[in-house]
């Protein structure tokens, strides 16, 4: 068998008869042992009730912090089959992206990919072992027909903290990394230098492959500084939606946004990790948004719980459109936390 730059899917990706493909993100659940069960469920399976997406993201986040916590395997397979279920018992594919908290109480990240790939419609992937991070992956999104490429959708391993960041590469934590303007939420860490490689080398390889440029967009955890530059210019960048606190990034700049504008393929890249936050930017012709919190534990608030819907069409799939779907307008004060 020849040898393609495109990977081999579980369960493959389609765009449906009438040239649609649509993509529910959600992120920040902070399940685990402790956490409200029965809301996050009945939430998550109340947007894909209303959504009816074609895959479901995990942005990252899935696990902690706090008293809810997830330490080992059967908790977190405990803590899966429930999130789980809305996709399994659908045949909904989904995937994710791990965030700063997921391997906070133990469980390292690359055991747990192991745990989650065992569900039967988790398209996700560890990714390369000799670059950072786990799951870091490209899923492909064929026509209906199954004969033509049309879509790339990226997943990147965005990591936890600067303190994680020096020691994993020997510098002094102690040393203060500029610029300051992002004070302590530019203590995060972000997609490393050997990811933005195998992204770049990825991309090309499969439009050397092709023939042609495929439309992309991007999933990881924490954002990208671009997305802190681009919240202090809210009319040039079109800022719509909810900002409710700072840009938590990092202060470090690995590069991955001009990797993007470079190869030209990547037309959005979306986040969790800023529970307060709902809002999407354009900058430079790459959409940047987040997609809220999930959360009954963490920071969470009744009026931005929910999800990010992205729509792609066939016919041009760079051109998609998004927006995001809140719990309050499907479940009502059912969707709420307890008081």
């Amino acid at each position: 068998m020849m040898k393609t730059a495109i990977p081999q899917t579980k369960i493959p990706l389609r765009f449906r008869e009438d040239g649609s493909f649509r993509v529910l993100m959600v992120s920040d659940i902070h399940g685990g042992v402790g956490y409200n069960k029965t809301k996050t469920v009945a939430a998550l399976d109340g947007l894909i009730e209303a959504e009816d997406p074609d895959l479901v993201v995990f942005g990252g986040d899935t696990a902690g912090p706090g008293v809810i916590h997830i330490s080992n395997v059967p908790e977190l397979r405990e803590m899966l089959d429930g999130l789980t279920a809305p996709m399994e018992e659908r045949g909904i594919p989904w995937c994710h992206v791990f965030g700063n908290h997921d391997d906070n109480y133990g469980l390292p990240n690359g055991e747990a990919e192991t745990v989650y790939e065992s569900y039967p419609h988790c398209v996700s992937t560890a990714g390369p072992e000799e670059i950072s991070g786990v799951g870091n992956y490209v899923l492909p999104v064929y026509s209906a027909d199954g004969e033509k490429l049309l879509l790339n959708l990226f997943a990147l391993d965005s990591h936890s903290g600067m303190r994680e960041w020096a020691e994993r590469w020997g510098v002094d934590p102690k040393r203060k990394v500029l610029p300051s303007d992002v004070g302590d939420r530019g203590d995060y860490d972000t997609v490393n230098v050997d990811q933005v490689l195998w992204y770049y080398t990825t991309s090309r390889a499969i439009e050397t492959e092709q023939g042609r440029k495929i439309p992309a967009v991007l999933f990881t955890h924490i954002p990208l500084p671009e997305m802190h530059e681009a919240s202090k210019h809210r009319r040039d960048v079109k800022l719509r939606g909810i900002q409710w606190e700072d840009v938590a990034c990092t202060s470090l700049n690995s590069g991955l946004f001009r990797a993007c504008l470079e190869r030209g393929d990547v037309r959005g890249i979306f986040f969790g990790h800023d529970h307060e936050n709902d809002f999407e930017v354009e900058y430079m012709g790459i959409r940047m948004a987040y997609d809220a919190s999930l959360s009954y534990h963490a920071c969470q608030i009744n009026e931005l719980r929910g999800g990010r819907v992205i729509d792609f069409h066939a016919s041009d799939p760079a051109a998609f459109t998004t927006r995001t779907v809140k719990i309050a307008d499907i479940l009502g004060h059912a969707g709420d936390s307890e008081k």
